[in-house]
């Protein structure tokens, strides 16, 4: 099984409370409430934070517990939130709230595009943290007209809580030296991963994992790559921008090969159209390696999550492509915990039954050559694409 063995479970813990989160108005409620019911701290960070409808809202919301006392420090990505004006931004500052873009693209270190902010957390108190891959703008809220971008979070309430905030407060604060919530906790931990497997089915373990190639963080890449090499039964993957690399693929096709059961849903309409035909290009690779590829028609898909075995979750802001994992910086939450994970391969089998339509060996065989020309073509700008941002991914920040 797994995750079965004692040392496959470094850095998850106990006691904490797990919540899955619907993108759309599901999300942006609990988004305000949590703003709301903060009485000392709240940490956000987003890759997109427009000053549309929602943004507007959340922007308010801020201001009102900035008003009320509480400590805001709002972190947004430069490149992400280009629309949001600095008059925005200096409004905010005024207000009480403590902003900053990351990483600006020109500093006195020089021009810097690659190493973007693209995790989505927020912390309240450091005890509630919700980590996700939804960003702040309408088109994540959806409206009666138009279905919102389909996306998963995380609420988690406990000690993980507490070590999200630290790693947004070492963001902030521009330090990343080892976490002294991992010192005081290192005793706790290794007391506690002698019982760890023994109640693996019935216990939520859980971990945050980290992506930050120019920071050597690539937590969330070693467990895929870990899930991939010892799955048993199967792997669901729900993803936006799902391009992965020769590497990871050639662990996909071993997992396929000794019988696992591997699923991808996409999205039928992207955001990203070049993207969009790159992944095309792949689907060919998939199917004859009995890959199965389904495409969701009701809206854009934006999540990143994946569910194995009936017992391992990842949710959050990482993608599996070469960018998500050598240029931005990325947030999941891992969940250990066997109701979690069959409700969530549930919630996804029913999105496949409904909602999505299988690509097969046909429908890909009916293309004109131009169009897989155009795909081919596609596919290898954005791996060039990818190798060129993640030269440009500087330590500053």
């Amino acid at each position: 099984m797994l995750f079965s063995k004692n040392k496959n479970l470094k850095n998850f813990s106990s006691g904490n409370n797990i919540t899955l989160i619907k993108g759309g108005r599901e999300y942006f409620t609990v988004l305000e409430n949590l703003i709301d019911e903060a009485k000392e701290s709240i940490h956000l960070h987003s890759y997109i934070f427009t000053t549309d409808k929602i943004g507007a809202k959340i922007i308010d919301a801020l201001k009102k517990s900035a008003k009320n006392g509480v400590a805001v420090f709002v972190l947004v990505d430069t490149v992400g939130s280009f629309d949001l004006s600095s008059e925005v931004a200096e409004d905010m500052r005024k207000s009480g709230i403590h902003f900053r873009f990351f990483s600006p693209l020109l500093s006195r270190e020089g021009f810097h595009f690659g190493r973007r902010l693209h995790q989505k957390v927020i912390v309240i108190d450091s005890n509630k943290a919700m980590v996700g891959g939804i960003n702040i703008a309408d088109r994540y809220l959806g409206s009666k007209q138009k279905k919102a971008w389909f996306d998963f979070a995380v609420l988690a309430e406990g000690d993980i809580a507490r070590e999200i905030n630290d790693i947004c407060a070492s963001i902030w604060e521009k330090k990343f030296t080892k976490k002294h919530w991992h010192q005081e906790n290192k005793i706790k931990r290794t007391h506690q991963l002698a019982k760890l497997s023994k109640s693996l089915i019935e216990n939520s373990l859980v971990r945050v994992r980290e992506n930050d190639w120019a920071r050597r963080k690539s937590g969330i890449s070693r467990s895929y790559k870990y899930v991939f090499k010892n799955a048993e039964n199967y792997i669901t993957i729900i993803g936006a921008y799902f391009l992965p690399s020769r590497a990871l693929r050639k662990l996909i096709k071993k997992a396929s090969g000794r019988g696992v059961k591997i699923s991808v849903i996409l999205s039928q309409e992207s955001d990203e159209k070049v993207f969009k035909l790159a992944m095309n290009h792949l689907y060919g690779w998939f199917i004859r390696h009995n890959i199965k590829i389904y495409e969701y028609k009701p809206s854009v898909v934006h999540a990143k999550a994946a569910v194995s075995d009936d017992i391992w979750t990842t949710i959050g802001s990482h993608d599996l492509n070469f960018l998500s994992t050598y240029g931005l910086v990325e947030m999941n939450v891992e969940v250990l915990n066997k109701e979690f994970a069959l409700n969530f391969k549930k919630e996804l089998d029913e999105i496949i039954k409904k909602d999505c339509v299988r690509i097969s060996v046909q429908s890909i065989g009916r293309k004109w050559i131009t169009e897989r020309i155009v795909e081919w073509f596609a596919y290898h700008v954005m791996r060039v694409s990818f190798w060129i941002l993640t030269f440009l991914t500087v330590k500053e920040e």
